[in-house]
């Protein structure tokens, strides 16, 4: 089996105005490989008031680094946390469709292992995210 690889020039999670602001200042440094992460999350999810809820994720993940070439260069472990505030909008003839605007705050905690490449561009950037609007639309089955 055979996965789609990436190199990325900043983390995944980054306020877009900061990445932005990097790209048009500077050029852009790529990180000196790929990186793997594979976790399970833990949600709780709580309705506060008619359709205002609370949400709680916790996600541990372990990381697997590797250089250009391909070969296995160490292993990490990293916890990714997660607060949303957000309200259900439920229609439709049995409410079956929804839609859930919501404001997200991130946080990576314990960012261990890893490489020095990979931790020195990882520091150029904030472990936490404070405000991400999101916006989910689905049905109910």
């Amino acid at each position: 089996m055979k996965f789609a690889t990436w190199r990325l020039f900043q983390p995944m999670g980054i306020t877009w105005w900061d990445g932005l602001l990097d790209k048009l200042e500077t050029k852009s440094e790529y990180y000196p490989g790929y990186l793997r992460e594979t976790g399970i999350g833990i949600t709780y999810q709580r309705m506060l008031w008619k359709g205002l809820f609370a949400t709680v994720e916790v996600l541990p993940q372990f990381q697997t680094y590797s250089d250009l070439d391909g070969n296995k260069i160490g292993n990490g472990f990293k916890v990714y946390n997660s607060v949303h505030m957000g309200y259900h909008f439920a229609f439709g003839k049995k409410k079956r469709f929804f839609i859930e605007p919501q404001v997200h705050c991130n946080q990576w905690m314990f960012d261990n292992n890893s490489p020095d490449g990979f931790k020195q561009l990882d520091n150029k950037w904030r472990n936490y995210f404070l405000f991400e609007p999101n916006i989910y639309i689905g049905w109910s089955f």
